[in-house]
């Protein structure tokens, strides 16, 4: 089962200490994990000190992928995880790390998975956690936990590594649209939306909700070109209903 694990990505948001690079992907290596991306990243690849708590897996390091957005780093990924001790309006519905490695590891059969970890001093942004299919929390015994960033990336690796061992069967499943598809019919909603007039700004109550929305919804690329679809018949009917009646052909 293990082999299935080369369809797990790890993405940090801003890592500010090479030296969490370096442990994170120690962990990565031990728990059968080789792909990271890096969302504007301190210098890491030849510090020292990336190196040393890197040790014996500057391999991962070596093609580790860097990118300016998180949602150009995902934008291939058909199922995105987040990790974050953080909860709010935008942020509910929370798994455990055990009950992430139950959903992340029947889907590896067909597409890539990403689990992303925010920025040590600040978690992440609204934005990009409504880019999250799932949001992952890690139970400490203390009220107020603070996790190291390496030690958040392999509680929850361990998780995936444990259950791959296990030699039953695992379900299979569709394969999903990847986040760049669910992205753009997003948007394609949206800006019918806003050719209905909705009153309110991007970003606003329903235009969150709507993206939170898209973001836990399991779609498949066929199940989205129905969407699109859909969106195009509209904006169809609008435009030459508004042509007609200006022309007084009501």
């Amino acid at each position: 089962m293990e082999k299935n694990l080369d369809n797990v990505y790890v993405v940090l948001i801003e890592p500010k200490n090479p030296g969490n690079i370096g442990a994170s992907v120690r962990a990565m290596k031990n728990m059968g994990i080789s792909h990271i991306r890096l969302v504007r990243p301190v210098d890491y690849r030849e510090v020292v000190e990336q190196k040393k708590m890197g040790y014996r897996s500057q391999e991962i390091i070596k093609k580790s992928q860097e990118f300016d957005s998180l949602s150009n780093a995902l934008a291939e990924i058909s199922l995105v995880f987040l990790a974050t001790q953080k909860k709010g309006k935008w942020k509910k519905n929370f798994i455990t790390p055990e009950q992430a490695a139950k959903l992340i590891l029947p889907r590896t059969l067909k597409e890539k998975i990403a689990i992303v970890f925010g920025r040590e001093d600040s978690g992440v942004t609204i934005d990009e956690s409504q880019l999250a299919n799932y949001l992952i929390y890690i139970p400490s015994a203390v009220t107020y936990p603070s996790l190291n960033l390496s030690q958040a990336v392999l509680v929850i690796l361990y998780e995936i590594y444990k259950l791959s061992t296990d030699n039953k069967k695992i379900a299979d499943f569709p394969k999903m649209a990847t986040k760049q598809k669910f992205e753009r019919v997003t948007s394609n909603i949206w800006n019918l939306m806003k050719s209905l007039e909705i009153r309110e700004e991007n970003n606003g109550l329903f235009h969150r909700s709507l993206k939170r929305a898209m973001g836990r919804t399991i779609w498949t690329n066929a199940d989205l070109a129905v969407i699109d679809r859909a969106c195009k018949q509209v904006r169809w009917y609008i435009e030459n209903r508004t042509n007609g009646e200006e022309r007084g052909l009501k």
